[in-house]
């Protein structure tokens, strides 16, 4: 995508008179440390990955955090814009829905009801749904991007790793600052947010952010743009802080998008068995394919409605100077509905509709106690969710030879409830100065009931209003998991951090909703990770090395089987490799240089599968005969084996203000996107 910008913010002063602001410099202060800021040197930013406050730099695991003045300098407005800066993060999209993988660890399946195995919180609350994991975040303090298993703190579907989202507190100073963006294909979006006392014990926030371009694309068929973006989001929080220990945060968020984004596009056609294109139907029928790949050729334009919103209430109590407790209830709704086609060929055969209702309950109650010797933490938790959802696509007959007539074609949808239940602790002790001892465990508890049904019907003519006929199929599971953690860190100098640890990841089980099949077995997997943090030479260098291995085992892989897109168990994977992040600051404040690199092997140990587009296989079969490939020592799905990023940033006082300068370069090995490793399915290796 060609897409040039101009971003316009303000400076750093507040007027009331005139709400033009910059992020306060007390905000950012707020994650420095004062010895960079004396010497101009590279600053720490605070962080919660382990529950507790604590310099990222002093975490001992693989840690990526952002703040909220450099996502804004950057202009990152997505989940999707920050995979560049962190290492061995992906972030893809389809139809509508996020596939994120940390390590080659994610999601890789769109049907209704499917979960991530990276866990994605914003202010502690846990998001179970992939679609709402693309919604736009603004105002934010801070990102956290913790990489490998967290099954200890964060628990069910954080196999991979977490992404947290820390958005800015209400604060008792008045700030605020408006952004604005601007560009071709008619970009303009905004966001703003004002902050300050109603009293001297509440505090408000209100925050917003608009994002809009017209299509990159065309309907060659009605004319229509496609791939466009309009959304709008809000959210708003009060704090009550009657003294040093209470506090009490209510907040609510709302988001609404409508647009013509999340069309499939045609870029090629598949494969047989002897690696000859396969002549799509769409084309032998008459249709044709649009010269440019950002255009589509189809009978339906593609239309994506999404509506997410939720309310939290956060209590946090001191009981004294080194014990407090804290309680966090939540919930989530999320109403996302899609419109495209598969064969988007100039002809009317494979219409798709999609649609997915979540509600989300969810209570945690956290224990923290610090000492000079111990750091402890520990918590209970529960999350109660319903999935209403259903995937329709009609079938023209047509496409086997008969009239141009849609029928009912291919149903799969129900409903699927979620109930789960944890108890967590993790303490850290001192054992001498420098050297720290780690150990951690929970027991998860998950239940998931499914009512559900699935239908390819040729009989009917479709009828939106009476879709399936099909007897609903009922069924419940319970899955459990033990997930220890143990670790040691030892602080080598003042400024340098060494760290070990052995911890294992745990996603429960699911079912394939629609498909009237057996439940899928949990993922789990035993990681083993090592690092050395280090900030030097007057916190003009700062390097963080990590290296890490993963036995991983029955994967939870997405493919089509017959024609229902679903979830397969894969026996086994191996994982492991490298990653470091580096900055240096060679002159004081104006330059800073950026390098972050990966290196990563992720294979299948062990998977043997079909593909339809392939009946023959490559000699071997499934368990019950079916003609198949042996897909050992394939890559994962979206785990390039290289990945380096390289930046550098000038800033120039003028003034009024500062003038900053940043460029940045990203190039990636070849992305599959299957298990299969076919090139066709693949984004071949590119420098942005």
């Amino acid at each position: 995508m060609k897409n040039a910008f101009i971003r316009i913010a303000t400076g750093s002063s507040f007027t009331l008179a005139m709400l033009l602001a910059g992020m306060s410099d007390h905000a950012i202060a707020q994650t420095a440390s004062s010895t960079a800021e004396d010497t101009g040197g590279i600053t720490d930013i605070v962080v919660t990955a382990q529950k507790r406050s604590e310099s990222s730099q002093k975490t001992p695991l693989a840690l990526t955090a952002l703040s909220g003045s450099e996502l804004a300098d950057r202009g990152q407005v997505t989940v999707a814009s920050i995979a560049q800066q962190v290492p061995n993060l992906n972030v893809s999209e389809q139809i509508g829905q996020a596939r994120i993988t940390l390590r080659g660890i994610g999601v890789d399946n769109i049907s209704t009801g499917a979960e991530s195995s990276i866990a994605l919180n914003q202010d502690g609350v846990f998001y179970s749904r992939s679609a709402a994991a693309l919604a736009s975040f603004y105002d934010i303090e801070r990102i956290e991007v913790l990489r490998g298993p967290q099954g200890t703190l964060y628990g069910r579907n954080a196999t991979g790793g977490s992404v947290n989202f820390i958005t800015a507190k209400p604060t008792f100073d008045l700030e605020g600052f408006v952004r604005l963006t601007g560009g071709n294909y008619s970009t303009y979006n905004s966001e703003a947010a004002i902050s300050g006392p109603l009293s001297d014990t509440v505090a408000v926030r209100l925050a917003g952010q608009t994002q809009h371009h017209s299509g990159y694309g065309r309907n060659l068929v009605s004319g229509t743009k496609i791939d466009s973006r309009d959304s709008q989001a809000i959210r708003g929080q009060i704090l009550f802080k009657p003294d040093e220990k209470l506090s009490v945060l209510l907040g609510a968020d709302y988001y609404h998008q409508k647009d013509r984004s999340n069309g499939y596009h045609y870029f090629n056609p598949a494969v047989d068995d002897n690696g000859s294109p396969i002549t799509p139907t769409g084309l032998a029928l008459g249709g044709f394919a649009p010269s440019n790949p950002r255009d589509l050729a189809s009978t339906t334009d593609p239309r994506t409605t999404a509506e997410f919103y939720g309310f939290r209430l956060d209590v946090n109590y001191a009981v004294s100077d080194s014990v407090s407790i804290r309680s966090l209830s939540a919930y989530r709704r999320s109403d996302y509905h899609l419109i495209t086609d598969i064969s988007p060929l100039g002809n009317t055969l494979f219409p798709l509709f999609l649609t997915e209702k979540s509600d989300q309950w969810s209570q945690e109650f956290q224990l923290n106690v610090e000492s000079d010797v111990n750091k402890f933490v520990a918590g209970l938790y529960y999350l109660h969710e319903k999935i209403d959802g259903d995937l329709t696509a009609p079938f023209n007959l047509m496409a086997v030879g008969g009239p141009d007539l849609l029928m009912q074609g291919y149903f799969a949808g129900g409903r699927m409830k979620t109930k789960a239940a944890a108890i967590y602790g993790q303490d850290t002790y001192t054992v001498t100065d420098g050297l720290r001892l780690t150990v951690g465990a929970r027991h998860s508890w998950e239940r998931k009931t499914v009512h559900d049904q699935s239908d390819f019907d040729l009989a009917r003519v479709y009828d939106p209003a009476n879709v399936s006929l099909v007897p609903f199929h009922d069924d419940r599971k319970t899955f459990k998991s033990f997930t220890p953690k143990i670790g040691i860190d030892y602080d080598l100098a003042q400024d340098v951090l060494l760290y070990a640890s052995y911890s294992k990841g745990f996603k429960a089980g699911t079912y394939n909703l629609g498909s009237a099949t057996p439940p899928l077995n949990p993922e789990k997997v035993d990681a083993f990770e090592g690092g050395i943090k280090a900030t030097l030479l007057n916190r003009r260098l700062r390097a963080n090395i990590a290296g890490f291995y993963y036995n991983y085992k029955d994967l939870q892989v997405g493919k089509v089987k017959n024609t229902v897109l679903v979830l397969e168990n894969a026996a086994t994977a191996t994982i492991y490799g490298l990653e470091g992040e580096f900055t240096v600051r060679p002159i004081e404040a104006p330059l800073t240089l950026t390098m972050n690199g990966s290196w990563l092997h992720a294979r299948f140990d062990k998977y043997v599968t079909s593909d339809p587009t392939r009946p023959l296989g490559d000699g071997v079969t499934t368990d019950n005969g079916v003609p198949a490939f042996n897909l050992k020592g394939k890559h994962l799905p979206q785990a390039p084996s290289y990945v380096i990023n390289v930046g550098a940033e000038y800033a120039i006082e003028a003034g009024f203000g500062t003038i900053t300068l940043r460029g940045e370069s990203t190039w990636s090995d070849r992305v599959y996107f299957s298990p299969f490793n076919l090139n066709s399915q693949s984004q071949s290796a590119y420098n942005l």
